[in-house]
């Protein structure tokens, strides 16, 4: 698919040029890139909105033909109701659910959100990672087969931040499929799908192992740059010291997760070790 790029200043690149990718139901992929590479343009063609401009086969098979929910970075782009407690009351109503059972789902999601001791402020007495929590409690009470994260975490402290991950989490294991677009690529597994946007085109499909470290991760790594640097993108600082003591032979692969302290640690102990 291509959707050109309003002109500015004689700009004609495309925002997305010949895009093919498919997404199967119940995976989680994990889409990445810098800013203006295309990647929030794709995001909002997999949750089915609309953009003008689109060329080419577009068919969102198992997501169905309505709009799947889509999580942006501001909370107050995409808040209707005057209250958390009403804006989820308000999803389970557009999911179709009877009354009696809109009282209990609501309740169940305030509590499993900790939105339970705000549910009836209005958002004005509400911080900005409170208001985002009440979005994504939202978009999540109305269990669809897709659900678009648009860097939904990148205004948030680290304990909202774990909250959203962890909403997106469980809506993954009951087998929605969860489109995760972020900027902070310490989130990602070795072995998850990771698509990386570059000036509108997806340079890289594959595992988040090879997408840090290489081709020939977890066999082992080599002296060329990772898909990562291609895309101009940085690799967090723990990936960055696992793939220079891997090429140093000081740490063989498969490498520690980016965000497990734990394991890191251990690793740290065997290299200062040797």
């Amino acid at each position: 698919m291509t959707i050109p790029r309003a002109p500015e200043s004689g700009e004609t690149a495309p925002r997305l040029a010949d895009v093919h990718m498919e997404l199967g139901p119940g995976e989680w992929l994990n889409l990445v890139g810098l800013n203006g590479s295309g990647k929030s343009s794709l995001a909002r063609l997999l949750a089915g909105l609309v953009i003008d401009g689109v060329q080419g086969t577009w068919n969102r098979g198992f997501a169905g033909g309505l709009p799947s929910p889509y999580v942006m970075q501001q909370p107050d782009a995409q808040l209707f109701a005057e209250t958390p407690r009403e804006e989820i009351r308000f999803a389970l109503e557009w999911r179709g659910l009877p009354p009696e059972r809109i009282l209990a789902e609501s309740e169940a999601i305030l509590l499993e959100t900790g939105l339970g001791a705000i549910a009836d402020l209005t958002w004005d007495k509400l911080s900005g990672g409170q208001r985002q929590l009440a979005a994504v409690a939202a978009a999540s009470a109305t269990r669809t087969p897709l659900i678009v994260f648009d860097e939904a975490t990148s205004m948030l402290d680290e304990q909202s931040r774990r909250g959203v991950r962890a909403i997106a989490a469980k809506l993954h294991r009951g087998g929605t499929a969860v489109v995760w677009v972020t900027q902070r690529l310490q989130e990602l597994g070795a072995e998850d799908r990771v698509v990386a946007m570059a000036e509108g085109r997806v340079a890289f499909d594959g595992s988040g192992g090879r997408f840090l470290y290489g081709a020939g991760y977890p066999r082992g790594v080599g002296a060329e740059e990772p898909p990562c640097a291609a895309c101009g993108l940085r690799l967090p600082y723990v990936a960055r010291l696992a793939l220079e003591l891997g090429r140093a032979g000081r740490l063989r692969p498969p490498f520690p997760e980016a965000d497990d302290a734990e394991a890191w640690a251990e690793a740290l102990r065997q290299v200062s070790a040797r």
